[in-house]
C-alpha cells in the first residue's frame, strides 16, 4: 500500500465519523483544526488533531517514510498546495453537480501553480481520475 499516513480537514474527517479511527489499514491520521475535536477520539491512537497545515504535513511527511502523504479535504488541500507542501494532486471526477460546498482551487494566490497530468484513469459509471505533479 502506497500510503503512509493520512492529512485530513476536521470538515471531511468529522462527518465521515473519523472512519472509525482508522483509515488506509493502521497509518497516522492528522486532522487540521483550529478547534478542539467535535467527536470523541480519546479511542483512536492513530489521530491527532494539529492546527497548523506545516506542522500537520511535516509530521505526516515523516511518519509516512518513504511513504506517500495522504491529503483530503478542499481546504487542507487548498492550504498545503499554497503552501507548497504538495508534489502531486490526483482529483476524481464524479458526474454530478453539486450546487454547494467548497471549491477546489477557490482561494490560491493569483500567481500560477503549474501542473504537469501524468495520468488519466476512466473508472466505472463516468468517474475519471486524474493525477497531476505541482511543478516548480
Amino acid at each position: 500500500m502506497a500510503t503512509g499516513a493520512v492529512v485530513a480537514g476536521r470538515g471531511t474527517f468529522e462527518p465521515a465519523g473519523g472512519w472509525g479511527g482508522d483509515h488506509h489499514d493502521g497509518v497516522p491520521i492528522s486532522i487540521l483544526s483550529r478547534s478542539e475535536p467535535g467527536i470523541d477520539v480519546g479511542q483512536w491512537p492513530l489521530v491527532t488533531y494539529v492546527n497548523d497545515v506545516r506542522t500537520a504535513m511535516t509530521e505526516a511527511t515523516q511518519a509516512a517514510g518513504d511513504k506517500k502523504v495522504l491529503v483530503h479535504g478542499a481546504a487542507t488541500a487548498q492550504l498545503a498546495l499554497a503552501a507548497g507542501l504538495l508534489d502531486e494532486l490526483e482529483i476524481h471526477l464524479i458526474p454530478v453537480l453539486l450546487g454547494q460546498g467548497r471549491r477546489l482551487f477557490e482561494h490560491l494566490d493569483p500567481e500560477h501553480i503549474e501542473l504537469e497530468r501524468t495520468r488519466v484513469l476512466e473508472g466505472e459509471v463516468g468517474v475519471t481520475h486524474v493525477h497531476y505533479r505541482v511543478k516548480r
